[in-house]
């Protein structure tokens, strides 16, 4: 899909020569309208209607790009950026982008509509990331390390969360620990895996690449995962660390199912502190993270760049960990 952008570089004029050009203002020639109609027929653009009452009535507006609105911690994400933004006076226009279809996000993005972007999803690719910061647009890309001019970053420090969990673990006694694994391709799984592999290392552990369970930071991936682990394994770790807390609710499942009972069998440690936790027992130990502040941070971080009030910059948000009834000390 064509976007003003296209349109523009086509016809060599400014952005705002092509909106001025096609709403028939009389601040262009009519040579200048002319070159921009015949690009815009070229290009087969089609303008936005959306896009353009929004700019017509909105000022201060930013946009927020996720990969969902109502999961276990994005709503909290979403409130923290949205009280920030309400209180120093802006709006924001949300968009979910879970990799199906085509990328809406990024043609709206490039409309210049918005005066800034946080985004908080892999499905936005590098190469659009930098497109749209080329333009001028200040971004925030939260959890996901991204170097680029007009680029800030935001991030949880998971290799530290991770490392906590496995000390919590090993300071229990136990030396046999599984990692319940989210993506290989995630940002956060690998700075998670990363912090579990020096908690052993410090404790002269080998890493042991048989206790890698890999799942997909689901609740069912998890259960799947573990179940099929469980019931295949030779020798049954004391302990699992799950890269996030819904597969580890997922593992909680499949031990059950196998009679094992936490933290009496298994001791299980999650990474996240999301609220579905105080729905399942026993209560899970596991790695707090901010996701209010990393909204409300990001926010605040975002609109400093607008209004010019500090350059970009990149921000660590530190963890905690929770210490709860899922784990217990090593019986075996």
């Amino acid at each position: 899909m064509a976007t003003i952008k296209d349109v523009a570089k086509l016809a060599g004029v400014s952005i705002s020569t092509v909106s001025y050009a096609l709403n028939a203002s009389e601040k262009v020639s009519e040579t200048t309208r002319e070159k921009v109609i015949s690009a815009a027929k070229e290009l087969n653009y089609v303008p936005n209607n959306f896009a353009k009452g929004l700019k017509r009535t909105s000022n201060n507006l930013i946009a927020v790009v996720v990969h969902e609105m109502f999961g276990p911690f994005y709503d909290n994400l979403i409130k923290g950026i949205q009280d920030t933004a309400s209180l120093v006076g802006y709006d924001l226009v949300v968009f979910i982008e879970n990799g199906v279809g085509r990328n809406t996000s990024v043609s709206f993005l490039k409309q210049d509509i918005v005066k800034g972007v946080i985004i908080m999803t892999s499905h936005i690719k590098d190469e659009d990331i930098r497109d749209i910061a080329s333009c001028g647009m200040p971004t925030v890309i939260l959890d996901r390390k991204f170097n680029a001019e007009n680029v800030s970053n935001v991030l949880i420090d998971n290799e530290k969360g991770a490392y906590l969990a496995m000390k919590h673990l090993l300071d229990l006694g136990h030396r046999r620990i599984a990692f319940i694994s989210g993506p290989e391709s995630s940002y956060d799984n690998l700075l998670r895996l990363k912090g579990y592999k020096k908690a052993l290392k410090e404790n002269n552990i080998d890493f042991d690449k048989s206790l890698i369970i890999n799942a997909d930071f689901t609740e069912n991936t998890g259960y799947i995962s573990v179940k099929r682990f469980v019931e295949t394994a030779p020798v049954l770790p004391t302990a699992f660390f799950s890269s996030n807390d819904e597969m580890a609710i997922g593992a909680l499942k499949a031990f059950s199912e196998k009679k094992l009972s936490v933290p009496q069998d298994i001791s299980l440690v999650g990474f996240d502190d999301i609220k579905e936790l105080k729905y399942i027992s026993p209560e899970l130990t596991t790695v707090h993270r901010p996701m209010y502040e990393l909204g409300s941070y990001s926010a605040h971080l975002l609109v400093n760049v607008i209004e010019k009030k500090t350059a970009n910059n990149n921000l660590m948000l530190d963890v905690k960990l929770l210490i709860r009834g899922s784990t217990d000390k090593c019986r075996r």
